[in-house]
């Protein structure tokens, strides 16, 4: 009878820490995912205006971020300068060719991994590491990411470095070549996930 009651227990706690994890979906209006770049010119930036994306996290004493995905239209990549306004669409034609969206429509980023993870309050830290495939190619990347929970949502923020070339992406160049783009980009994520 004892060993019946701790099996039930034992079921009970299990069933109860699976129902723990909630699938949360990325909230796109909430979401502000920004690229930012130099050139021989000036410094650029631009921001993904199409992203979708789902995760698994148990919130608690501990936040657990048990899957994430993400994705951005390549072709929602726009330039913006510093005041918010739109650039013209020449400077947007010249990424999505270096990018070659035609062929490789969406930028991903699947999460494999999570380490170091520090809670305190609503607040937790942690270093993600994950598959980014952009024009393409697939490399696996490790960076520091702070979360923030509110309620039912949780907002994750982060700067990750990268090259260009990186990604066999040959940084792009306008008028006649006068005009080159930095091999190095900095994506800065705020992005925020709802059950």
């Amino acid at each position: 009878m004892k060993k019946i009651q701790l099996m039930t227990l034992f079921i009970l706690g299990l069933g109860m820490n699976l129902f723990a994890q909630d699938n949360y979906k990325l909230v796109e209006s909430k979401t502000r995912n920004m690229v930012t770049g130099t050139s021989t010119l000036h410094d650029w930036r631009c921001i993904a205006e199409k992203q979708s994306g789902s995760a698994i996290i148990k919130t608690g004493d501990v936040l657990e971020v048990k899957s994430l995905t993400a994705r951005i239209a390549a072709r929602s990549l726009k330039s913006i300068k510093e005041n918010g306004k739109y650039y013209d669409d020449a400077m947007d034609k010249n990424a999505y060719k270096a990018l070659n969206a035609d062929k490789y429509p969406e930028i991903t980023y699947n999460l494999t991994g999570v380490s170091n993870m520090k809670t305190a309050g609503t607040t937790s830290t942690f270093s993600a590491t994950g598959n980014l495939t952009i024009a393409g190619k697939t490399n696996k990347i490790t960076f520091p990411v702070k979360a923030v929970s509110n309620g039912n949502a949780v907002t994750f923020t982060a700067t990750v470095k990268f090259k260009l070339t990186a990604f066999d992406i040959t940084p792009p160049k306008a008028l006649m070549g006068t005009i080159k783009t930095g091999d190095d980009v900095v994506v800065i994520l705020n992005s925020t996930f709802a059950k």
